[in-house]
């Protein structure tokens, strides 16, 4: 079975099976991580995609940096025969590496992989002397892990909503398109507020390389979206919204 494990990470300290996030360790910062991610990623842009990744394979660490958000963590074996399986190690990188890395991994799933009971690495992102390191201490030195996050959102090609999409990732990461009715698997995408009329409303905002999308030098009248998303035996799916029955995405 076809399977992209690099998107359900489970939680670091598990000695058990790192398949699935631990929801009770993460209970008590989903509000916080919500709000960390909308102002994270309020302004900002998916990385772009460093020309000439080798289609046969896996795209080559990239570590030089000159700040932490230049910085990411890959979840994932980067190489070799188990290249895109979920992995207890994890590998720093750069934030552009990191999106090429997620896009060849969408087009090339591994057919197998070998299990996992083994704690995972260290997930927070820092630039040290010019390279990208990993590490579990946050800045006051105490452990720190950063978590991953799915959340089932509407998605929206420049300024036209897109169906819905379950995106994967965080802001220190990125986000990327797990699930999607009308947007590629892989794609990169930003996790914020897009309605710019009415309610705020959050939706994951996929810039496609090669599409170009006008400035919001005036911003455009956007208003939510005339559907909702759920998850559907784990797939995100558009519903009529209350506020327009009958009306499904577009």
């Amino acid at each position: 079975m076809l399977r992209f494990r690099a998107l359900i990470v489970s939680t670091g300290l598990l000695l058990g099976s790192c398949h699935a996030p631990d929801r009770r360790a993460d209970a008590h910062t989903t509000d916080s991580a919500s709000t960390a991610r909308q102002a994270a990623q309020a302004d900002s842009a998916p990385p772009t995609p460093s020309a000439g990744v080798a289609a046969g394979a896996p795209p080559k660490v990239e570590r030089a940096c000159k700040r932490d958000d230049d910085c990411a963590v890959a979840r994932l074996d980067v190489a070799g025969a188990h290249a895109c399986c979920l992995a207890c190690g994890t590998t720093p990188g750069t934030r552009r590496w990191h999106a090429d890395l997620q896009r060849y991994c969408a087009a090339h799933p591994p057919s197998t992989c070998p299990p996992l009971a083994c704690p995972e690495g260290p997930t927070r992102a820092v630039c040290r002397d010019g390279l990208c390191e990993a590490t579990a201490t946050g800045p006051d030195g105490q452990p720190m892990r950063v978590p991953v996050e799915q959340p089932c959102l509407p998605a929206m090609l420049c300024d036209a909503w897109a169906g819905c999409a379950l995106v994967t990732g965080n802001a220190q990461d990125g986000w990327f398109v797990a699930d999607g009715e009308q947007v590629p698997r892989g794609e990169l995408a930003t996790v914020k507020n897009v309605c710019t009329v009415g309610e705020p409303c959050e939706a994951a905002r996929i810039l496609p390389p090669g599409m170009s999308c006008p400035p919001w030098s005036v911003p455009p009248r956007i208003e939510a979206p005339p559907y909702t998303c759920a998850l559907e035996g784990g797939r995100c799916r558009s519903r009529p919204s209350p506020a327009h029955p009958g009306t499904h995405a577009p």
